[in-house]
């Protein structure tokens, strides 16, 4: 079977082992029987009793896991289900893990995390142990390179450097 992450186990809900999961592709929902969490020994089933909606998530009811303590051992953990249960329509382009390359600043790094602030998506990059944010808009992207995963970007003048800037140091005016 192939399985594909769709998110992760966020916090539980309730009082009797439920788990809130917060998606990141979507998925089918009358379908599901099983997700499958990391384990020692691979990934392990667990069996779905129910599923509902949320406002920050899915909850999701299992068979195996009935007290808060046991749902409380899963928190931050991914999930994995049948990849033939994920919407293939509207997955998105999964831009994790890619180098970024700014065509002024040179290589700041890769891509670990992504999020949308509602007006627009941005990509997360540590660089020099500091986070830098960067729109993912077209007019910006240089080269898209899946092959080698290469992001050529070209940020706005100054953008990457207010991220890097010293704030700890108070600047005489």
């Amino acid at each position: 079977m192939d399985l594909t992450q769709i998110g992760y186990f966020s916090k539980t809900h309730g009082v009797k082992g439920h788990l809130i999961i917060r998606v990141d592709k979507p998925f089918f929902t009358d379908d599901l029987k099983a997700v499958f969490i990391e384990s020692p020994t691979g990934k392990a089933p667990y069996f779905v009793s129910e599923v509902k909606d949320a406002t920050n998530g899915l909850i999701l009811c299992f068979e195996e896991i009935t007290s808060v303590e046991k749902a409380k051992t899963f928190i931050g953990k991914a999930v994995f289900i049948d990849s033939g249960l994920v919407d293939e329509e509207e997955q998105e382009f999964d831009w994790i893990g890619y180098e970024v390359i700014d065509k002024n600043f040179g290589v700041l790094g890769f891509i670990n995390s992504i999020s949308d602030n509602g007006h627009q998506t941005l990509l997360s990059i540590e660089h020099k142990g500091k986070e830098v944010l960067l729109p993912l808009v077209e007019d910006f992207i240089e080269k898209l390179d899946e092959e080698n995963k290469k992001l050529l970007f070209n940020a706005p003048e100054g953008l990457i450097d207010l991220y890097l800037q010293d704030t700890g140091e108070e600047e005489d005016l």
